[in-house]
Formats: C-alpha cells, sequence, structure tokens
C-alpha cells in the first residue's frame, strides 16, 4: 500500500533543493577521503583570519559533511543547527560577529554547546550554473571582528576552493571514463538494496508521525532505497519515508541496517 503524505515543504522549494542536491551529486565529492588541496586552503583560512578552526563543508540532504576541516575532530554534524545552512541561502559571505548577541543564533546548540561558536564567517561554495553546496568557513570561540578586505579575501579563496572542485571533477570524470573511481561512499552492507544512485533529500516517519529523521537517500528502484541517516539507533524496523523532490511517501520494512545506513523494501 503507497501511503500518501502532504509535502513538507512546497514544490517550489523541494525543486530548488534537488537542483542543489544534483549539482552537488555532480562533483562526487561526499564521503570521500582527505586531500592535501582542500587541507591546504583551510589551513591558510586558520592562518589569515587568526581563528581557531575552519573548514570546507557540502551539504547534503540531513547532515553537513566537512571535506577538510582544521580544529574540530569531528567530520559531519546535523544540518538543521549548522551555520552552513544558513550561509548556502545568502547571496554571499554570512558573517557572524558574535553568534551569542545574535537572535538567529544564540540558542544555537553549537553556541550554546561545543564547539561554542561566537564568530563565523562562511561564503556559500556555488556551481557554474549557481547552486550553493557547501561552504568554505572560519570560525572562532569568540566574538570578532570583520572587514570588507576580509570579506573579499575570504571571497577570493571560496573561489579556490571551487576552482579545485571543478579540476577535481574533471580528473575523476577522467578517471571513470577509464574504468577508476575516486570515491569512497560508504558501500551499503552485505543485504542492503541496491537501486540506481541518487542524491535526494528525505525523510524517515514513525511513531505515528510522531518522530522525523532527516535522511538522504543514495540509492534508489521501484521496489527499494538505501538512505543515509547521523544514527539509526532508535529508527524501528517499520518506517514511512517522505522523499520531498517526487512528492511521495512509501510504508518501508527494514531490511538491513548499519550505524548510519538503512536498507529499505517498500510494502505494496
Amino acid at each position: 500500500m503507497q501511503i500518501r503524505y502532504p509535502p513538507l515543504i512546497s514544490a517550489c522549494e523541494a525543486a530548488r533543493e534537488q537542483a542543489r542536491l544534483d549539482a552537488l551529486a555532480r562533483y562526487d565529492v561526499l564521503d570521500t577521503t582527505p586531500e592535501e588541496s582542500f587541507d591546504r586552503l583551510t589551513r591558510l583560512v586558520k592562518a589569515i583570519f587568526s581563528v581557531s578552526m575552519s573548514t570546507i563543508s557540502f551539504l547534503d540532504g540531513h547532515r553537513q559533511w566537512f571535506k577538510s576541516q582544521q580544529g574540530l575532530t569531528i567530520c559531519e554534524t546535523g544540518r538543521g543547527p549548522a551555520f552552513c545552512n544558513i550561509a548556502i541561502q545568502q547571496p554571499a559571505a554570512l558573517v557572524v560577529q558574535d553568534a551569542a548577541s545574535d537572535e538567529r543564533f544564540a540558542r544555537n546548540p553549537f553556541v550554546i554547546g561545543a564547539p561554542h561558536i561566537r564568530f563565523y564567517a562562511g561564503i556559500p561554495l556555488r556551481s557554474p550554473d549557481g547552486h550553493a553546496i557547501g561552504t568554505l568557513c572560519a570560525i572562532d570561540p569568540r566574538p570578532r571582528q570583520f572587514s570588507q578586505q576580509d570579506d573579499e579575501i575570504l571571497s577570493d579563496l571560496g573561489s579556490l576552493a571551487m576552482e579545485l572542485l571543478e579540476l577535481r571533477r574533471r580528473a575523476s570524470a577522467g578517471k571513470s571514463a577509464a574504468g577508476a573511481s575516486n570515491t569512497s561512499f560508504p558501500p551499503p552492507a552485505e543485504g542492503f538494496a541496491r537501486g540506481r544512485s541518487v542524491l535526494k533529500a528525505g525523510r524517515i516517519v514513525f511513531n505515528n508521525s510522531r518522530a522525523t529523521v532527516s535522511c538522504t537517500v543514495r540509492q534508489l528502484s521501484a521496489e527499494s532505497a538505501v538512505v543515509h541517516v547521523l544514527n539509526t539507533a532508535k529508527i524501528p524496523d517499520r518506517v514511512v519515508l517522505l522523499v520531498d523532490a517526487d512528492a511521495t511517501s512509501r510504508l518501508c520494512s527494514v531490511t538491513a541496517r548499519a550505524e548510519q545506513h538503512l536498507a529499505l523494501s517498500f510494502e505494496s
């Protein structure tokens, strides 16, 4: 039985987000290993702006994932509270000089808790067709000033990050044509469903619609899906999968699970 719920976001917003995710997917960068060229950029940001943290992050359907980070020990966080999730919606750099006194961020979990962000400056990383797929940012636990010159330098460094990403994409396309791949996307565990590779924002709904977990659909077929979440521990074995861009929902059984991946079989 197919269950349909009202879309959680508007059709227009879902289409924009899917176009952004399609642009991100073309770079085949999510869950890849660290690369010195990107690490060099975040080291430069940290040194130039005298901040304690710097990241290059990419945002999929449910998280911000760090391709490179300085001063942090984690590789990803949930997308919802991420400063970078706000930054990708801006036409230029998002600068927050003191997050504790900014009503948009004062109660943010990354402000009141680790890493205790007070200063943030993030420039959107835009694909040639204009989609903001990630950010290059400078972060510090102390309030700071950020001049117009600083803003221009960060913008230039963001442009360099995108040039590196474009070069990487072209090199990866050449390797793919030769039968090689640079991706390190974690393969589904044995027994996981298989389908075409996709990158779609979704939500897993359970407990009579009282609980919702954001997810990214990574593989999809007519009968099944593989989704990526931050943690599968509290997700039951029977859920509803909503895919915003497709405006559909399916009742599913969990057929396999790993720490961050679920294999779902659609119920008829």
